[in-house]
């Protein structure tokens, strides 16, 4: 009985370490997600450009909400009506995941 019992639970432990791989998005995704949600919102007159100093921290999960509250910091170059933009992004974003595409969302 304990030679079955060691193996299962490394197993155990081995599969739950796997899925708390892909409990937070990548900076990469965790872009993609604003820029989508940030343009459906401002509709075409607005285009994100780039991402200065990003940096994804402290990501917890949340307690309203399926996915993921990370705090988000650094800042957005927007092309407003052909003039660039930089302003300053420091909040918190909850992200989903849903069929394999992370999206973001107000916590």
């Amino acid at each position: 009985m304990t030679i079955f019992r060691n193996p299962a639970i490394a197993l155990s432990a081995a599969l739950a370490l796997t899925a708390c791989g892909g409990s937070k998005p990548s900076d990469a995704d965790a872009q993609k997600a604003i820029t989508a949600t940030f343009e459906r919102a401002m509709g075409s007159a607005v285009q994100v450009r780039e991402y200065r100093d990003f940096d994804l921290s402290g990501c917890r999960k949340s307690e309203t909400a399926d996915g993921v509250v990370c705090d988000v910091g650094g800042s957005i170059v927007l092309d407003i009506a052909g003039t660039p933009q930089v302003r300053p992004f420091v909040e918190p974003v909850r992200f989903s995941k849903a069929s394999g595409t992370w999206t973001a969302h107000r916590p």
